[in-house]
Protein backbone atom coordinates (compact mmCIF):
# COMPACT_ATOMS: atom_id res chain seq x y z
CA UNK A 1 0.00 0.00 0.00
CA UNK A 2 0.67 3.44 -0.78
CA UNK A 3 2.18 6.01 1.58
CA UNK A 4 -0.65 8.64 2.17
CA UNK A 5 2.13 10.92 3.73
CA UNK A 6 3.01 13.32 0.37
CA UNK A 7 -0.63 13.47 -0.33
CA UNK A 8 -0.94 15.07 3.08
CA UNK A 9 1.81 16.92 2.63
CA UNK A 10 0.44 18.38 -0.29
CA UNK A 11 -3.04 19.14 1.02
CA UNK A 12 -1.78 20.99 3.84
CA UNK A 13 0.71 23.16 1.46
CA UNK A 14 -1.87 23.90 -0.83
CA UNK A 15 -4.37 25.20 2.29
CA UNK A 16 -1.07 27.07 3.66
CA UNK A 17 -0.64 28.78 0.44
CA UNK A 18 -4.33 29.18 0.18
CA UNK A 19 -4.45 31.20 3.87
CA UNK A 20 -1.95 33.23 2.45
CA UNK A 21 -3.30 34.27 -0.77
CA UNK A 22 -6.86 35.69 1.08
CA UNK A 23 -7.02 38.89 1.57
CA UNK A 24 -6.62 40.49 4.99
CA UNK A 25 -10.20 41.03 6.56
CA UNK A 26 -11.14 44.84 6.50
CA UNK A 27 -10.59 46.50 9.90
CA UNK A 28 -13.61 47.71 11.52
CA UNK A 29 -12.35 51.01 12.41
CA UNK A 30 -10.83 53.74 10.42
CA UNK A 31 -9.19 55.78 13.69
CA UNK A 32 -8.88 54.44 17.62
CA UNK A 33 -7.05 57.39 20.13
CA UNK A 34 -6.40 55.29 23.42
CA UNK A 35 -5.09 57.84 26.35
CA UNK A 36 -3.41 56.14 29.12
CA UNK A 37 -2.02 57.91 32.44
CA UNK A 38 -1.49 56.70 36.22
CA UNK A 39 -4.77 58.16 36.85
CA UNK A 40 -6.86 56.26 34.38
CA UNK A 41 -7.62 56.39 30.17
CA UNK A 42 -9.60 57.21 27.83
CA UNK A 43 -10.34 55.67 24.53
CA UNK A 44 -11.98 56.92 21.30
CA UNK A 45 -12.65 54.73 18.36
CA UNK A 46 -14.62 55.85 15.01
CA UNK A 47 -15.91 52.65 13.70
CA UNK A 48 -16.20 52.19 9.51
CA UNK A 49 -20.17 52.02 9.83
CA UNK A 50 -20.03 55.92 11.60
CA UNK A 51 -20.51 54.95 15.07
CA UNK A 52 -18.22 56.76 17.28
CA UNK A 53 -17.84 55.26 20.69
CA UNK A 54 -15.73 57.03 23.37
CA UNK A 55 -15.27 55.26 26.93
CA UNK A 56 -13.31 56.55 30.24
CA UNK A 57 -12.04 55.21 32.81
CA UNK A 58 -11.21 57.58 36.05
CA UNK A 59 -10.11 56.03 39.03
CA UNK A 60 -13.39 54.27 39.92
CA UNK A 61 -15.29 55.98 37.77
CA UNK A 62 -16.29 54.76 34.71
CA UNK A 63 -18.22 56.16 31.33
CA UNK A 64 -19.03 55.53 27.38
CA UNK A 65 -20.73 57.47 24.85
CA UNK A 66 -21.87 56.58 21.20
CA UNK A 67 -23.09 58.82 18.37
CA UNK A 68 -23.31 58.29 14.83
CA UNK A 69 -21.71 60.43 12.49
CA UNK A 70 -23.47 62.11 9.27
CA UNK A 71 -21.87 60.19 5.78
CA UNK A 72 -20.05 63.60 4.65
CA UNK A 73 -18.52 63.84 8.26
CA UNK A 74 -17.49 59.87 8.38
CA UNK A 75 -16.34 60.15 4.69
CA UNK A 76 -14.14 62.74 5.84
CA UNK A 77 -11.97 61.46 9.05
CA UNK A 78 -12.01 58.20 6.98
CA UNK A 79 -10.26 59.70 4.30
CA UNK A 80 -8.23 61.31 6.14
CA UNK A 81 -7.30 59.34 8.61
CA UNK A 82 -6.44 56.66 5.90
CA UNK A 83 -3.93 59.42 3.79
CA UNK A 84 -0.50 58.61 2.98
CA UNK A 85 0.61 62.08 4.95
CA UNK A 86 -0.59 60.87 8.55
CA UNK A 87 1.10 57.46 7.31
CA UNK A 88 4.42 58.95 6.71
CA UNK A 89 4.75 59.87 10.49
CA UNK A 90 6.87 58.08 12.55
CA UNK A 91 5.43 55.35 15.04
CA UNK A 92 6.85 56.71 18.03
CA UNK A 93 7.35 60.70 18.66
CA UNK A 94 7.29 60.62 22.39
CA UNK A 95 9.30 62.69 24.66
CA UNK A 96 10.28 60.10 26.72
CA UNK A 97 10.24 62.44 29.70
CA UNK A 98 9.70 60.82 33.16
CA UNK A 99 6.76 61.67 34.79
CA UNK A 100 4.34 59.94 36.77
CA UNK A 101 1.27 62.15 35.45
CA UNK A 102 2.45 62.41 31.95
CA UNK A 103 -0.25 61.26 29.22
CA UNK A 104 0.81 59.09 26.74
CA UNK A 105 -1.66 58.45 23.91
CA UNK A 106 -1.48 55.98 21.38
CA UNK A 107 -3.14 55.87 18.05
CA UNK A 108 -4.47 53.05 15.31
CA UNK A 109 -4.84 53.72 11.97
CA UNK A 110 -6.68 51.51 9.37
CA UNK A 111 -7.29 51.43 5.97
CA UNK A 112 -10.26 49.08 4.24
CA UNK A 113 -7.42 46.71 3.05
CA UNK A 114 -6.83 45.55 6.39
CA UNK A 115 -3.56 47.81 7.01
CA UNK A 116 -2.44 49.25 9.95
CA UNK A 117 0.19 52.28 11.25
CA UNK A 118 0.15 53.01 14.98
CA UNK A 119 1.54 56.61 16.29
CA UNK A 120 3.00 57.07 19.57
CA UNK A 121 3.17 60.64 21.83
CA UNK A 122 2.71 62.36 24.82
CA UNK A 123 1.90 65.31 26.14
CA UNK A 124 5.31 66.96 26.12
CA UNK A 125 6.52 65.88 22.81
CA UNK A 126 7.69 67.94 19.88
CA UNK A 127 4.64 67.00 17.12
CA UNK A 128 5.48 67.84 13.68
CA UNK A 129 2.76 69.98 11.82
CA UNK A 130 1.59 67.18 10.05
CA UNK A 131 1.50 64.95 14.02
CA UNK A 132 -0.48 68.48 15.27
CA UNK A 133 -2.93 68.14 12.83
CA UNK A 134 -4.03 64.89 13.92
CA UNK A 135 -4.12 65.33 17.32
CA UNK A 136 -6.32 68.44 16.28
CA UNK A 137 -8.41 66.42 14.32
CA UNK A 138 -8.70 64.19 17.39
CA UNK A 139 -9.83 66.46 19.84
CA UNK A 140 -12.25 67.51 17.01
CA UNK A 141 -13.53 64.04 17.16
CA UNK A 142 -14.00 64.19 20.59
CA UNK A 143 -16.27 67.63 20.50
CA UNK A 144 -18.92 65.75 18.94
CA UNK A 145 -20.00 64.57 22.51
CA UNK A 146 -19.72 68.15 23.91
CA UNK A 147 -20.38 70.96 20.82
CA UNK A 148 -21.17 70.22 17.30
CA UNK A 149 -18.69 71.33 14.55
CA UNK A 150 -19.34 74.59 13.06
CA UNK A 151 -21.12 74.41 10.29
CA UNK A 152 -19.50 74.95 6.73
CA UNK A 153 -21.67 78.38 6.59
CA UNK A 154 -19.25 79.77 9.07
CA UNK A 155 -16.05 79.16 6.66
CA UNK A 156 -17.34 81.09 3.19
CA UNK A 157 -14.96 82.89 1.47
CA UNK A 158 -16.05 86.11 2.94
CA UNK A 159 -15.31 85.10 6.61
CA UNK A 160 -11.67 83.94 5.79
CA UNK A 161 -10.00 87.72 4.53
CA UNK A 162 -6.32 87.68 4.89
CA UNK A 163 -5.54 88.53 9.37
CA UNK A 164 -9.17 86.08 10.06
CA UNK A 165 -7.64 84.53 12.98
CA UNK A 166 -8.81 80.57 13.65
CA UNK A 167 -8.05 78.47 16.68
CA UNK A 168 -7.62 75.39 16.00
CA UNK A 169 -9.00 72.42 18.26
CA UNK A 170 -5.40 71.82 20.07
CA UNK A 171 -5.52 75.19 20.87
CA UNK A 172 -2.45 76.26 18.45
CA UNK A 173 -3.92 79.43 16.75
CA UNK A 174 -3.55 80.69 13.08
CA UNK A 175 -4.33 83.31 10.77
CA UNK A 176 -5.37 83.43 7.20
CA UNK A 177 -2.22 84.30 5.03
CA UNK A 178 -3.49 83.96 1.79
CA UNK A 179 -7.00 83.13 0.62
CA UNK A 180 -7.71 81.93 -2.91
CA UNK A 181 -11.19 81.79 -3.49
CA UNK A 182 -11.06 80.17 -7.17
CA UNK A 183 -9.09 76.91 -6.11
CA UNK A 184 -11.12 77.16 -2.64
CA UNK A 185 -7.88 77.20 -0.44
CA UNK A 186 -5.98 79.19 2.93
CA UNK A 187 -2.96 79.72 4.05
CA UNK A 188 -2.61 79.61 7.00
CA UNK A 189 0.24 80.93 9.41
CA UNK A 190 1.22 80.06 13.18
CA UNK A 191 0.68 82.49 15.61
CA UNK A 192 2.96 80.90 17.71
CA UNK A 193 4.51 78.29 15.37
CA UNK A 194 6.52 79.34 12.80
CA UNK A 195 5.36 77.51 9.92
CA UNK A 196 2.46 77.69 7.41
CA UNK A 197 0.09 75.56 5.81
CA UNK A 198 -2.66 75.43 3.22
CA UNK A 199 -5.49 74.08 3.77
CA UNK A 200 -9.05 73.27 1.51
CA UNK A 201 -12.03 75.86 2.65
CA UNK A 202 -14.39 72.67 2.90
CA UNK A 203 -11.72 71.20 5.34
CA UNK A 204 -11.11 74.17 8.25
CA UNK A 205 -14.19 73.21 10.13
CA UNK A 206 -12.65 69.45 11.06
CA UNK A 207 -9.87 71.88 12.74
CA UNK A 208 -11.10 74.70 13.52
CA UNK A 209 -12.92 76.46 15.59
CA UNK A 210 -15.45 78.91 13.98
CA UNK A 211 -13.37 82.04 12.39
CA UNK A 212 -12.75 85.36 14.72
CA UNK A 213 -12.85 88.75 13.79
CA UNK A 214 -9.46 89.56 11.38
CA UNK A 215 -6.87 91.33 12.65
CA UNK A 216 -4.33 93.72 11.44
CA UNK A 217 -2.12 91.11 10.91
CA UNK A 218 0.86 92.40 13.94
CA UNK A 219 -0.14 89.30 16.21
CA UNK A 220 -1.87 91.11 18.98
Amino acid sequence: MRSRLPLVALALALRAAASLAAPMPAPTYCVEWIRQSTEGFERLTLFSDRTLVWKMRHGEHEDWKRKTLEAEEAKFYCDYFAGPTLWALPSDVRSHVPGEFITESLVRLARPDGSTHEIRFDELAALSPDASSLRASLDGLKRFFTDPLPPASQFKAESLAPGTVLKRFDGAVFRVRMLDEGRGVVELEGVDEPFSQFRRISDLRFFFQAPGPASDGSGR
